[in-house]
C-alpha cells in the first residue's frame, strides 16, 4: 500500500509511512479487495523455484509419456506428511484468577504421526498408511482400522528406511499390479514420482519395480512446494482438515491426545484423498503430459536471491 502511495516521479517528495490500523481501515471500507499472507520460502526452494531449473525435469517426464503413452490412471505420486496439529492454533485470552483444575493455560503438545498417501491422477486414492510413534498400536486408534487405512506402530512416527520398504513391496506395488490387470493393461508402464528422501535409496526396492515396468523419477531437490501432487493439493487439504477439525484436549496424557486425533483423522483423509483434490492437484503441479506451461509461467528464467545489506 504504501509502494502504491509513494508512486511518483519526484524522487525528492518524503517517504509517506501507513499505519497497521489506516491499513485495515482501507480494506474494510473496500470489500472488493483481498488480503493475504507471504509464504516463507527457505534459501534451498528459491533456489530452484525458476524455469531454468524445472523445465528440464518436466521435459524428461513429458519423453516418458511420449514413449509409452500413460495412462492417468497409471501416473502415480506417493510421499508422507507430519499429522501434528498445531495445537496453538486457536488461541484464547485467560486471566489467572480464572484457571481451574484441569484447564491448561499452554495447550500440551501433540504426539507425532506421518501420513503416507499414494495417489493416481485419475482421481485413485491407493490404501493409506498412518506410522504411529510407539510400538505398540493404541487401543484409541484401533478403531480407524480399515480397509483403506493401516496404522504402523514404529517407534518413531516418522518414515524410514524399514518401513519406507515395508510400504513399496506390501502396499504399493501390489496394489499397482492389481489396478494396471483389472484395466487389462499389463504390458503398459508405470510413472511413479516421488521424492529423493534417503529413506528410498535400498536399490532392491527398485528393481522390484523395474521388473513391473514401473519408471521412478524423483522430483528435483527442493521442488516438491512446486511440482508434487500431494504437497500441491492433498496434504494441504488434510492439514486444513486436521486444523480446523481438532480440539486440543484439556489432559495432557497420551491417551487424551491419541483420542483427540483419532476423531478428526479419519475425516480429513476422506476429504484429502477426494476425486476432485487429487486431480486437481495433478493438474497444479503440472505433471501431466504437456501441462507443465501454467506452473512454469510463473517462475523467473533463473534463480532469484534475495539482496543482502552490509552494515
Amino acid at each position: 500500500m504504501e509502494n502504491v502511495i509513494n508512486d511518483n516521479d519526484d524522487e525528492d517528495a518524503p517517504f509517506t509511512e501507513v499505519s497497521m490500523s489506516a491499513t485495515y481501515g482501507f480494506v474494510k471500507r473496500h470489500p472488493e479487495l483481498k488480503t493475504g499472507t507471504p509464504k516463507n520460502l527457505d534459501i534451498n526452494r528459491l533456489a530452484v523455484s525458476c524455469r531454468s531449473v524445472l523445465k528440464p525435469w518436466y521435459k524428461t517426464l513429458d519423453e516418458l509419456y511420449e514413449k509409452f503413452h500413460n495412462y492417468p490412471a497409471l501416473i502415480i505420486n506417493i510421499d508422507e506428511s507430519s499429522t501434528r496439529v498445531p495445537t496453538d492454533s486457536k488461541q484464547l485470552v485467560v486471566h489467572t484468577a480464572d484457571t481451574k483444575a484441569g484447564f491448561s493455560k499452554e495447550p500440551p503438545r501433540m504426539i507425532n504421526s506421518s501420513f503416507v498417501a499414494a495417489v493416481a491422477a485419475d482421481g485413485y486414492a491407493f490404501p493409506s498408511v498412518i506410522l504411529w510413534t510407539s510400538a505398540k498400536l493404541p487401543e484409541e486408534l484401533k478403531s480407524l482400522l480399515s480397509p483403506t487405512l493401516e496404522i504402523w506402530p514404529n517407534g518413531s512416527g516418522w518414515m524410514g528406511n524399514e518401513c519406507f520398504k515395508r510400504h513399496a513391496l506390501t502396499v504399493l506395488l501390489p496394489f499397482i499390479i492389481e489396478r494396471r490387470k483389472r484395466m487389462s493393461l499389463e504390458n503398459q508402464h508405470i510413472i511413479l514420482l516421488l521424492d529423493s528422501h534417503a529413506s528410498r535409496a535400498d536399490p532392491s526396492i527398485w528393481r522390484e519395480f523395474q521388473k513391473q515396468q514401473v519408471d521412478v523419477l524423483t522430483f528435483v531437490p527442493h521442488s516438491t512446494h512446486l511440482c508434487q501432487p500431494l504437497d500441491r493439493g492433498v496434504f494441504a487439504v488434510f492439514k486444513s482438515e486436521l486444523t480446523n477439525r481438532f480440539e486440543a484436549p484439556s489432559s495432557s496424557s497420551s491417551s487424551s491426545k491419541r483420542a483427540a486425533i483419532s476423531d478428526v483423522q479419519p475425516q480429513a483423509i476422506h476429504t484429502a484423498l477426494s476425486p476432485s483434490v487429487i486431480q486437481k492437484a495433478f493438474v497444479c503441479s503440472g505433471v501431466l503430459h504437456n501441462t507443465s506451461g501454467p506452473v512454469l509461467l510463473k517462475l523467473p528464467e533463473s534463480s532469484i536471491y534475495p539482496s543482502i545489506q552490509k552494515k
